[in-house]
C-alpha cells in the first residue's frame, strides 16, 4: 500500500479541520431585561406649580429675580422646570439657568427633586409631602452642607418659600422667595 501516508494524511487534516471550525450553537440568546413601567406619580396636588412663575428674593441687599417655567415632563413622570436668574448684583454678575426634576418615590412615601444649573451647582431634595398649605423639602449635600425649604402655598398662583442653608463651614443663611404665577 504505496498510500498509506496520504491517507493517514488525509484523515489527520480532516480531525483538524474539525477541530478548528467553530461549532454552531443551536442555543437561544439569553433574553434582556426589560424595566416594568411604574405607576405615574399622582402629581394632583402640586398642579397649579404648572405655568410659568415670576420671583423674587432679597441678597446682600439686592432684589435677585428669576423666572420658572414648569411643564410635565418624561412622560407623565417628572414635573420638569426650567429657571432662569438673570445677574443682580457685582457678586453675580452672569445668569445662571437651571433645571428642576420633581417626582415621587412610591418605595419610601417621598416625593423628590433632583437639580443641576449652568454653574456647576446640583442637589437632591426629599420631601413628605403637603401638611396643609406646606410642604418642607430636606436636602444633604455629600459636602456636609444641608438645607430646609419651606413652601407654603397661599393660593394658586402665589407661593413663599423660607429657605435655611448650612454650608460645610456651618455658616447659616436665611432667604425667602416670594413667587407669582404670570401664565
Amino acid at each position: 500500500m504505496k498510500h498509506t501516508p496520504s491517507i493517514v494524511l488525509s484523515a489527520v487534516a480532516l480531525i483538524l479541520a474539525f477541530a478548528v471550525v467553530p461549532t454552531v450553537s443551536v442555543a437561544q440568546p439569553a433574553p434582556s431585561y426589560t424595566p416594568v413601567p411604574s405607576a405615574k406619580p399622582d402629581f394632583s396636588s402640586m398642579s397649579f406649580l404648572m405655568g410659568t412663575w415670576t420671583c423674587t428674593q432679597m441678597v446682600r441687599g439686592s432684589k435677585r429675580p428669576d423666572t420658572s417655567t414648569t411643564t410635565m415632563g418624561m412622560d407623565g413622570m417628572w414635573m420638569v422646570t426650567q429657571d432662569t436668574a438673570p445677574p443682580f448684583d457685582k457678586y453675580r454678575n452672569y445668569t445662571i439657568a437651571s433645571t428642576v426634576y420633581t417626582g415621587y418615590d412610591p418605595s419610601t412615601k417621598m416625593w423628590i427633586q433632583t437639580g443641576v444649573d449652568s454653574s456647576g451647582a446640583y442637589f437632591t431634595s426629599t420631601s413628605p409631602g403637603w401638611q396643609g398649605n406646606t410642604m418642607t423639602w430636606t436636602t444633604k449635600g455629600l459636602d456636609g452642607s444641608s438645607a430646609t425649604d419651606v413652601t407654603t402655598k397661599n393660593s394658586d398662583t402665589s407661593t413663599t418659600d423660607a429657605s435655611t442653608g448650612t454650608d460645610a463651614q456651618g455658616h447659616t443663611t436665611n432667604s425667602t422667595i416670594a413667587c407669582t404665577k404670570s401664565a
